[in-house]
């Protein structure tokens, strides 16, 4: 199954990453895990053809980005593509831009969720006006910049193994407990992986640990990575 994040949701990934280019990626998401599969949510392709609409964005004060600060922006902006907002125990709809507790599971203590409507306002790609987020980096149909670090991506998933060859009976030398900012350095077809409806037989060699990690577990829509070269 193919999938792809709404186009407003990476317009705001690269407005962030763009202002704090440090910051820390570890508890971004897009597509859901397996448990977000068995039910109701925004992070699983279920608007269109395939679109995700929701992200996660890492609270990292430390190089600047506040996940408090940014979630009050974006209810303060009113802007139309804004379905909900989760932070910090708390979740604001688009019908009071009011907060109230949130009572799930997750705290959304160390990211902020932000989910967009499910009609053609979604996939607008207009830069959002935050104050946080300081000028806009272009017109609304500039082309998104790519990702600052050639080869980051960041992971999805829990448990995730990392092997030692592209095959599944290979020795695991890691395992990813969450969503984890990881540096590919090239990609290579391997055995075949399925999970939460993906198929794919694409792996990526992360040096940092030592193997490789299926491609259906990097955060990308793209079954190949873009701009990352075969091994």
């Amino acid at each position: 199954m193919s999938w792809r994040v709404a186009n407003s949701l990476e317009t705001l990934r690269h407005q962030i990453d763009a202002r704090f280019p440090e910051r820390s990626r570890a508890a971004d998401g897009a597509i859901g895990d397996a448990a977000h599969q068995t039910r109701d949510s925004d992070h699983n392709p279920w608007y269109g053809p395939g679109i995700v609409t929701a992200r996660d964005f890492t609270h990292d004060p430390s190089h600047g980005l506040d996940i408090q600060t940014v979630a009050d922006q974006l209810l303060d902006s009113r802007d139309p593509r804004i379905k909900y907002v989760i932070a910090n125990r708390r979740i604001a709809t688009s019908g009071t831009w009011q907060w109230g507790p949130y009572t799930g599971p997750n705290p959304h203590e160390a990211h902020f969720h932000l989910s967009v409507v499910a009609d053609p306002r979604c996939d607008e790609p207009q830069a959002w006006s935050l104050p946080i987020l300081g000028d806009a980096p272009g017109p609304p149909d500039a082309p998104v910049v790519p990702d600052l670090v050639p080869g980051a991506f960041v992971t999805w998933g829990t448990g995730v193994n990392v092997r030692a060859a592209p095959r599944l009976d290979a020795p695991v030398v890691a395992v990813l407990p969450g969503p984890t900012q990881v540096t590919v350095s090239c990609q290579t077809r391997g055995d075949t992986v399925s999970t939460a409806g993906h198929v794919n037989d694409a792996w990526a060699f992360v040096p940092a640990l030592g193997g490789y990690v299926s491609n259906i577990f990097i955060d990308d829509p793209a079954p190949w990575l873009p701009g990352v070269g075969e091994c």
